[in-house]
């Protein structure tokens, strides 16, 4: 998987993660409010890459959602 903050036209860079065999990832190094573009590859078993997926651009939450306190309550 690869993550840059620029769209690009493949795999560039260096991978963000690397083995992993689950069909879900959790990007938890990603900052809030910064966009990133995610592009995911796959490796065979005799190590050669395939091309890069579509490209699929993300940002996490800027501010975390506003949460009622004691005092709000009825």
């Amino acid at each position: 998987m690869y993550r840059s903050t620029s769209s690009t036209s493949g795999a560039e860079g260096e991978p963000l993660a690397t083995g992993v065999a689950e069909t879900s990832y959790a990007d938890t190094t990603a900052e809030n409010g910064t966009k990133y573009y995610y592009r995911v590859t796959s490796v065979n078993p005799s190590g050669a890459e395939s091309d890069a997926s579509s490209e699929v651009e993300k940002t996490p939450f800027s501010d975390p959602p506003n949460r009622p306190n004691s005092t709000d309550r009825p």
